[in-house]
C-alpha cells in the first residue's frame, strides 16, 4: 500500500477468526465503520454488535450477481466474461456472476455460444495452471449446490448444460459439479442454482 502512495498506517491487516479478531474490531470504540462480506448468519451477528455502538455497517451477504448483456455488446467479450465470472473458482466467490440477463434479440445466439464455450472448461486440480474449474470446497456445499440444481429443475428452469456431479477422470473422487447452465428462468424461482442464463 505504501508503494502505491498510501501513507503508513492507513491500511492495516488483522488476521484471525471471529472471536479473536472480528469481535474485538467490531466492538472497539475507535472503529466507526464496518464493511463485511460473508454469510448472513455472521452478518446478522456483526450488525447486532455494531448497533450497540451505533456504527455504520455495509454488508454483502452472498447476493446473486447478475451480468447484463445488451444487443450492442461485444459478444465474444461478454461470453468469455460470463464463463470466467461464474466458473472461475467454481462460482465460490462473493462476486460470482451467477445470473445472466440477456437482451431478447440476442438471447438464443448468446446462449448457444455460451454453452459451446462452457463445454470446453477444463476441470481438475485447482493447483494446476491449466485447470479452469476446480472442486467445491466442502462436502456440505457440494450437496447444497446439487440440491439447488434439483430445485431449479423442479421449478421449471430448462437445463442446457451439466446439472450433476462431474464424473470425468481428471476429477477423481473430489466434489466436482459439471459446469451448469439453465435457461427459461424467472424471478419467481429460487435464486441459488449456479450458472443460469435467462431471457
Amino acid at each position: 500500500m505504501e508503494e502505491v502512495g498510501f501513507p503508513p498506517g492507513v491500511v492495516n491487516v488483522v488476521t484471525g477468526f471471529g472471536d479473536e479478531a472480528g469481535t474485538p474490531l467490531v466492538t472497539h470504540p475507535l472503529v466507526r465503520k464496518i464493511a463485511f462480506t460473508g454469510s448472513d448468519a455472521t452478518g446478522r451477528k456483526l450488525a447486532e454488535m455494531a448497533a450497540r455502538g451505533l456504527k455504520r455497517v455495509s454488508l454483502e451477504l452472498g447476493g446473486k450477481s447478475p451480468n447484463i448483456v445488451f444487443a450492442d455488446a461485444d459478444l465474444d467479450d461478454a461470453i468469455n466474461g460470463a464463463v470466467s465470472g461464474i466458473f472461475a473458482a467454481t462460482g465460490q466467490t462473493c462476486i460470482a456472476g451467477s445470473r445472466l440477463l440477456v437482451e431478447e434479440s440476442i438471447h438464443d445466439a448468446f446462449l448457444e455460444r455460451l454453452i459451446a464455450l462452457a463445454k470446453t472448461a477444463r476441470m481438475g486440480d485447482p493447483m494446476q495452471a491449466e485447470t479452469q474449474v476446480g472442486p467445491v470446497t466442502t462436502q456440505q456445499q457440494y450437496a447444497k449446490v446439487l440440491s439447488y440444481i434439483d430445485i431449479a429443475k423442479g421449478e421449471g428452469a430448462k437445463l442446457e448444460l451439466g446439472g450433476g456431479p462431474a464424473t470425468r477422470p481428471e476429477c477423481g473422487k473430489g466434489w466436482f459439479v459439471e459446469p451448469t447452465i439453465f435457461s427459461e428462468v424467472d424471478n419467481r424461482m429460487r435464486r441459488k442454482s449456479s450458472g443460469r442464463c435467462c431471457r
